[in-house]
């Protein structure tokens, strides 16, 4: 219980340090949490890949959801902050529960829905990682290093860990480090919580 108490607050914590570190014009206000992209399978295997070019959009075989590659794991990115978008865009609290793994996440987007400005709605090629590594990859836990450019709806960028964990067919993003030497490492093993 104490584990999961100091846990929460320090998924809380990063993500208003991420929240005032992103770069933002006038009053404009940004997602202190990550999202998550939908990707079905089943294997495990460690890898670790790097690319400082924009990838392609692929998905993970369907017998396996081990991220291998550096496009893999945009593509995964890619979703998981459009639907985050999306869902504070549309104040659509289901769509993002479909994208988070905490509920400091959904507390943070639940906040975001009468704060957050945007140009128009979001779009997924609007979403541009790149200088990616994959930190970790297995069956349960991806760690990806990336910088997130954002363009057309907002305009911004971001770089850090996003630590996501694979949870009923699907990727959803527990964590985001700022730096490569945080604790990330702790997120992958941490019992996932269920959203209310």
């Amino acid at each position: 219980m104490i584990r999961r108490l100091i846990a929460g607050l320090i998924v809380v914590g990063l993500g208003v340090g991420v929240w005032a570190l992103w770069p933002r014009g006038d009053s404009d206000t940004t997602p202190t949490t990550t999202p998550t992209a939908v990707v079905s399978t089943t294997t495990t295997t460690t890898t670790v890949v790097t690319s400082t070019s924009e990838a392609n959009t692929t998905t993970t075989s369907e017998d396996s959801n081990v991220v291998t590659t550096v496009e893999e794991a945009e593509a995964i990115l890619r979703e998981l902050w459009f639907g985050w978008f999306e869902g504070i865009y549309n104040q659509d609290e289901d769509r993002i529960k479909q994208v988070v793994g905490t509920q400091a996440a959904l507390d943070n987007a639940r906040t975001q829905f009468s704060v957050m400005e945007f140009v128009r709605s979001p779009q997924l090629s609007d979403i541009l990682p790149g200088g990616t590594e994959i930190m970790r990859s297995d069956s349960e836990c991806l760690a990806i290093w990336t910088t997130l450019e954002l363009t057309g709806f907002r305009d911004g960028s971001s770089t850090g860990v996003h630590v996501l964990r694979f949870d009923n067919g699907r990727w959803v993003s527990v964590a985001l480090w700022e730096f490569k030497e945080d604790r990330w490492e702790q997120d992958c093993d941490a019992e996932l919580e269920s959203l209310s």
